[in-house]
């Protein structure tokens, strides 16, 4: 662990042991740590009819909506069940950004319902990687810290090795679609020992795409064959 992983996990402690009771958000008292009260709950805005294959937010009837069925993804389904606005950006911000471990278990909590739903479920969990610069810089991957929760959650195992980023790609922040697809080209490597067939990707948030896309070719290369994306929160895209 490193020493800021260190600081945080005593401060963390040390927060629950002198309010373990407090909504996050509101500060309102409540029966259990580390969660929201009901009325901030509701401020963390679910997606609505999402589409199976792209988790955006269905206009008709039916599990895929009519771009997916025109032009279907890489990936076979996707679940994120958050919209990426308001309270649910602030947090994932935080979580990516300033060290707030803390709002993984927060996040995750609100919206365990969409993947217990599902069936069967993935062999196995597997983060999407930093490239190990930016992995020593931040001290980190919220990909991981997310991927252990719904481990523990739904037994199912974790991988954190066998994606591995081969080049430090740039932010993909205020590029276009296209450029995001361009930036992660060839970014992936995938290598285990286990012959997995059916596997789930996971995430913090989803914006275009193209990360999980260029992960799911590399998978299917591998002989993959059944890849699902697991992600906190999608952002819209109409």
């Amino acid at each position: 662990m490193s020493g800021r992983r260190l600081v945080q996990s005593i401060a963390g402690f040390i927060d629950y042991l002198f309010a373990p009771g407090l909504c996050l958000a509101c500060g309102c008292e409540l029966d259990n740590a580390e969660s929201l009260c009901d009325c901030c709950a509701e401020r963390l805005q679910r997606v609505p009819n999402p589409c199976l294959y792209c988790a955006q937010p269905n206009p008709v009837e039916g599990q895929v909506c009519p771009a997916c069925l025109l032009n279907p993804p890489r990936w076979q389904r996707m679940i994120a069940p958050l919209q990426y606005r308001g309270l649910t950006r602030d947090y994932l911000q935080q979580l990516k950004y300033s060290e707030a471990l803390h709002l993984s278990k927060t996040l995750c909590r609100q919206c365990f319902g969409p993947f217990r739903q599902c069936a069967p479920k993935p062999e196995v969990l597997l983060p999407v990687p930093l490239h190990r610069e930016r992995l020593r810089e931040r001290g980190y991957n919220q990909a991981d810290e997310i991927a252990i929760l719904w481990s523990r959650e739904f037994g199912i195992p974790v991988e954190r090795k066998a994606l591995t980023r081969l080049r430090a790609t740039p932010s993909q922040s205020g590029l276009s679609a296209n450029q995001r697809a361009q930036n992660v080209r060839r970014a992936f490597a995938y290598e285990t020992i286990h012959d997995y067939r059916h596997v789930a990707i996971v995430d913090d948030i989803v914006t275009t795409g193209s990360t999980v896309g260029e992960i799911t070719k590399t998978l299917h290369r591998a002989g993959v064959e059944y890849v699902e994306v697991w992600a906190l929160a999608r952002v819209y895209h109409r």
